[in-house]
């Protein structure tokens, strides 16, 4: 796995250690859907378009001087020139402490690994809703992986056809004996914490231990897995049916 971004496990976007509202910029094609999605961001508090882009040569061109006044990127997979998996990974490669969060039409279970194999940090829908949109953007400035209720289910799918083709279970969780990667039953109710979109504090709360201690968990959950990113380590997890996501 590339280890160029991400240094530190889980970072949120700098917006949410800030406190100053998010800065999205957009990339998407149909100038339509595009209005509409400045529109319903504006409409978050919390949220602010500083750009957009219609293409991904307009979307490398824009970020690449810019990187730093942007918290997270709204990427649209099917772009006129090329694929959006191309400007994430221009992104990841750039070192630049941005989130990206893929929002497209297709959700079968090649393009939702694909893009959280080259290091996407969410998947949403197109069709989900403004308020889905709204949590999945603060789920990613938050160190989260929003990933779409059927987008994840292709996941589930696929390692479930995995595991009925090899006759093949994955082992059952306990504290003492690690499980696959050497993850310890802890680290492994962290990483599927994490791995249904909540923060580093909210697993903390939902765990029952220190922020510190989740922080712990996670470096040592990159390590083991030879992972760099949160969405990196999920993908795998979810590919090796070592976690299932159900979501929130």
């Amino acid at each position: 796995m590339d280890d160029s971004r991400e240094t530190v496990p889980g970072n949120p976007a700098p917006g949410a250690e800030t406190g100053e509202p998010s800065r999205i910029f957009i990339v998407e094609d149909d100038s339509i859907l595009r209005a509409s999605l400045i529109d319903r961001i504006r409409r978050e508090p919390d949220m602010r378009v500083v750009g957009e882009a219609d293409c991904l040569s307009a979307a490398k061109a824009a970020l690449r001087g810019a990187a730093a006044g942007v918290d997270i990127v709204l990427i649209d997979l099917g772009l006129p020139d090329g694929s959006g998996l191309e400007l994430i990974d221009a992104i990841q490669k750039s070192k630049a402490p941005v989130k990206m969060l893929v929002f497209t039409v297709f959700g079968d279970r090649k393009t939702v690994s694909d893009a959280l194999a080259v290091g996407a940090d969410g998947f949403i829908l197109k069709d989900s809703g403004p308020a889905e949109l709204a949590t999945a953007i603060r789920a990613a400035r938050d160190g989260g992986v929003p990933i779409s209720p059927k987008a994840a289910a292709q996941l589930l799918r696929a390692f479930r056809e995995g595991s009925s083709n090899t006759g093949e279970r994955p082992p059952a969780a306990s504290e003492e004996t690690p499980q696959d990667y050497g993850l310890t039953a802890r680290e492994r109710e962290t990483l599927e914490t994490l791995a249904r979109g909540f923060s580093q504090r909210e697993a903390a709360d939902i765990l029952g231990v220190s922020p510190h201690t989740i922080v712990s968990h996670v470096k040592a959950i990159y390590q083991k897995m030879a992972v760099n990113s949160r969405s990196e380590a999920v993908f795998e997890a979810i590919h090796s049916g070592l976690i299932k996501v159900e979501g929130r």
